[in-house]
């Protein structure tokens, strides 16, 4: 009956569309084209991914064999992202009855629940799989990396937990299910998405709030201690001296507006903000969208940046103190806190999403139901429990259900999106996409909304390049002037604000456009913008590339062209996608000796192998190159280089 409930709730969001990050990572990415089935074929699209350092292959392949089965039709997608959360309502329910049960063994002064675990863990299930805030895990398709990653995870912590309760037992074959469960939820569940790495931190919690580490001077304490500190302690030591170089340089955010003190201060804030989705969410907040959202420049811009961290340390502190009266609180509280020190913390990714909450959101309202039902079982307290609970699953369901009809529509999520959120850039923009997309013409009703909608994005605080971008490429797509102000905007943003990937990819947009004749722009206006932004931003080889591309496809200075390349690939050297340019425009230009060279040091970099089908296609290109060379072929001939806008 529950996922019966859950399907209905989510039903309407199924006959949807495409949304934001759907676009780069599937819709547009021919590299997951499938010509068949055969494994090497399935191995390529696996790893045609540009999102994380391991390409999220298990992701990547789903869609890939959805676009080879079905097409680009969003419906299947997002029926198999519903299905995947099925499964998940179904491992949370058991998981949670697990912990309930093994909670209401804890020896006193612990307060043991009101209600069985096996009575309690359902509706808490329900509250969890109807939660409006994990409703972008499963209606926002590419998010599947999200939910599928949690499957895993999900799974790793059941194997694990079978394995500590033999353990617990006396069983010595538990320590086999104990590593099982965290290689091998934490192995498959990073090849989802990389939010699985926190599993042995889920366990190590489990362990610590339900086991107590084993009793003091036992051989089981000792051999936990030896077992977290090497898949957890040694590995996170490894990471940060991996991250740590570029994040305290502030090169990894050159990308951002924010550097990493801004963007501490504002996750302090955004921690509170998930919290309140996850357990009263008001309408007007839930947002596919939130960059709309202030900036902490310091601890009292906003004002409320200090009041936030020390709520948060004040939360941590209560949960801690509780541990022994109240054990499933601290557990929820530090389940929250657990799956945002990865997400939330020093890592250089954007400021606020909802689907960080997939799995977190459990612990908040684990900590929710373990205060109101531990205690004595009373009539007219246990009345007031349920009610409270009951209120809880239906108000979530109706929301839910709300949201996802908001979903059912392209236009109607973006005039939602952009009415709700007047400061996002991004609703913003997409509304005025969506718009002119379907506007029948330029004097239409919805080209007007759509000018409109870009203007106004392109007039809040750091609305990037994208609302120009998307100003002059619907009026130049149907002949309308194109504004010197636009053009103007975009000069000034440059100069004044980092470039994000999107930005970049605006640029892309504009030249891509001209150079397939889709657009017809001033082209040296274009080249002057483009090489702005290269001078403005000398450390960016996307850049560097970019400019290469306008002067071999839009000028033809195969010279000019070729050095650029050239500087991109001694600015970033252990970038394939540098090396895969300049090999690119050598084949073209007849420069064989000089790709065989390119090629080498590709092979060199073939990590995984992960662009081994890339390789094999340049030695193709380079022997067809010499054998139409050898033939009296063709001299230098335009190239559009494909382009890393990481």
């Amino acid at each position: 009956m529950l996922l019966a409930v859950i399907s209905l709730a989510y039903w309407p969001g199924l006959h949807g569309g495409f949304v934001f990050d759907d676009f780069p990572n599937f819709v547009q990415n021919d590299a997951l084209l499938l010509q068949d089935t055969s494994p090497t074929e399935l191995l390529r699209a696996a790893f045609a991914g540009e999102a994380g350092p391991l390409a999220r292959p298990l992701a990547m392949l789903s869609f890939a064999l959805e676009r080879h089965f079905f097409g680009l039709i969003p419906g299947p997608m997002k029926v198999a992202n519903l299905l995947i959360h099925l499964v998940n309502t179904l491992l949370v329910f058991q998981l949670l009855r697990s912990i309930l049960e093994r909670a209401n063994t804890l020896p006193a002064p612990a307060r043991p629940l009101a209600v069985r675990a096996s009575v309690l863990a359902l509706p808490l299930t329900a509250v969890w799989a109807l939660a409006p805030i994990n409703l972008t895990g499963v209606l926002f398709v590419v998010q599947r990396m999200e939910s599928l990653a949690t499957l895993f995870m999900l799974c790793g912590l059941l194997v694990w937990l079978h394995g500590r309760l033999k353990i617990e037992a006396g069983n010595g074959r538990g320590w086999y299910w104990v590593l099982a469960g965290i290689v091998g939820g934490t192995g498959f569940g990073v090849l989802a998405k990389e939010v699985a790495v926190m599993l042995p931190a889920y366990a190590l919690l489990l362990e610590w709030l339900l086991f107590g580490l084993g009793s003091p001077g036992s051989s089981t304490r000792r051999r936990m201690v030896q077992l977290y500190g090497t898949i957890l302690l040694l590995p996170a030591l490894a990471a940060l001296v991996m991250v740590l170089p570029g994040v305290l340089s502030g090169g990894a955010f050159a990308e951002r507006p924010f550097g990493l003190a801004e963007r501490l201060m504002t996750q302090s804030r955004v921690l509170w903000l998930y919290l309140s989705w996850t357990i009263a969410p008001q309408p007007g907040a839930m947002s596919l969208y939130h960059d709309g959202i202030t900036i902490s420049r310091d601890l009292l811009h906003p004002w409320t940046t200090l009041p936030a961290i020390a709520g948060l340390a004040a939360l941590v502190a209560a949960a801690i103190a509780m541990r022994r009266k109240f054990p499933l609180v601290t557990l929820g509280v530090l389940w929250f806190f657990v799956a945002h020190l990865l997400v939330s913390t020093i890592l250089p990714l954007e400021l606020v999403y909802e689907h960080r909450n997939y799995l977190s959101s459990l612990g908040v309202l684990l900590a929710l139901f373990g205060l109101v039902f531990s205690g004595r079982s009373q009539p007219a307290l246990n009345t007031a429990r349920w009610a409270l609970t009951v209120a809880l699953i239906a108000v979530f369901g109706l929301f839910t259900h709300l949201r996802a009809h908001e979903w059912s529509d392209p236009v109607k999520l973006a005039y939602f999106e952009a009415s709700r959120q007047v400061d996002s850039p991004r609703a913003n923009y997409e509304l005025g996409r969506v718009l002119f997309v379907v506007a029948p013409g330029p004097d239409s009703p919805q080209f007007s909304f759509a000018t409109q909608s870009f203007e106004h994005a392109a007039n809040l605080p750091n609305g990037g390049l994208l609302p120009y971008q998307g100003l002059i490429f619907a009026h130049a797509k149907v002949g309308r002037p194109v504004k010197q102000h636009w053009w103007d905007g975009m000069e000034s943003y440059i100069t004044r604000e980092r470039l994000s990937v999107q930005d970049v990819g605006a640029l892309h947009s504009l030249l891509r456009g001209q150079i397939e004749g889709t657009l017809s722009l001033d082209a040296d206006q274009l080249g002057q913008l483009i090489e702005h932004a290269m001078r403005e931003h000398p450390h960016r080889p996307i850049l560097v590339t970019l400019f290469a591309n306008y002067l071999l496809n839009v000028r033809m200075d195969f010279d000019a062209g070729g050095k650029f390349l050239q500087r991109a690939v001694a600015m970033a050297p252990r970038n394939p996608k540098m090396w895969q340019n300049l090999i690119e425009f050598q084949i073209a230009t007849g420069q064989t000796a000089q790709a065989k060279v390119g090629v080498d040091r590709l092979r060199e970099l073939n990590r995984f192998g992960r662009i081994g089908t890339v390789i094999i296609a340049l030695v193709q290109r380079i022997l067809q190159r010499e054998a139409g060379r050898a033939e009296g072929g063709t001299g230098p001939i335009p190239v559009q280089l494909e382009l890393d806008t990481r």
